[in-house]
């Protein structure tokens, strides 16, 4: 049954391709960014907020992950600003 699923999602995306000035297609498989940049989940908690932050790292090839909590009483946005900072300053 998946054999079928995936020849239907094949053929819908097939019809779906875009070609661009420099001659290489873009499909709507594309629209989501795959990179090695960084990426974040922000969990609730009780009591504030978990934010698990991973990094691709090529030259160890792994990813890393680090977790940072974030207490209630601290300003969300804020929070997640200095941790970006911190993690980019890391590097």
């Amino acid at each position: 049954m998946s054999w079928l699923k995936r020849k239907l999602r094949n053929w819908i995306f097939e019809e779906d391709e875009v070609e661009t000035s420099s001659s290489r297609s873009i499909s709507s498989r594309d629209r989501e960014i795959e990179g090695n940049g960084m990426n974040f989940t922000i969990l609730s908690a009780v009591g504030g907020y978990v934010m698990q932050y991973s990094q691709y790292d090529e030259k160890n090839d792994r990813n890393d992950r680090r977790l940072h909590i974030i207490n209630s009483d601290q300003d969300l946005g804020q929070s997640i600003a200095h941790i970006i900072t911190y993690e980019m300053l890391r590097k």
